[in-house]
């Protein structure tokens, strides 16, 4: 009977374990340090779940406005356009279900640097039409 037990045991968390899907990538990485702003935040997934939230939060805990929509149809991959971040730092959060119906959450990070935005800048030409009263 202790046997029988043990095996249910370890069957029982062997399939709860299969129940559970966490994300296996993200666009930008996890901890990623950018030196541009991203043009879209992707996240994937080990099994087929149906995204029900994802959400973009910069170091003042300002949310980060973009055409995010609950999922209906289960995917493992989820993809959204994103309009330009300032350079900050950035936790997205993000919260799936899975075809069993349970619930998951986590997170992942990211810094978008000045460097670039400044980059961008010193390319621009000059524009000295402005200053002809000098």
């Amino acid at each position: 009977m202790k046997k029988f037990i043990v095996t249910l045991l370890i069957t029982m968390s062997s399939l709860s374990a299969l129940a559970h899907t966490g994300i296996t990538s993200s666009i930008p990485k996890d901890n990623a340090m950018l030196m541009k702003s991203p043009e879209t935040i992707a996240v994937a997934f080990a099994d087929e779940v149906r995204l029900v939230n994802l959400s973009i939060l910069n170091s003042k805990s300002e949310k980060v406005d973009f055409e995010f929509a609950p999922s209906m149809e289960a995917s493992k991959t989820f993809s959204y356009d994103l309009p330009q971040l300032m350079p900050s730092s950035y936790k997205a959060s993000w919260t799936i279900m899975g075809v069993d119906g349970h619930k998951m959450k986590g997170d992942f990070s990211f810094m978008v640097h000045a460097a670039g935005n400044m980059k961008e800048m010193k390319h621009k030409k000059m524009d000295h039409s402005d200053h002809s009263n000098h």
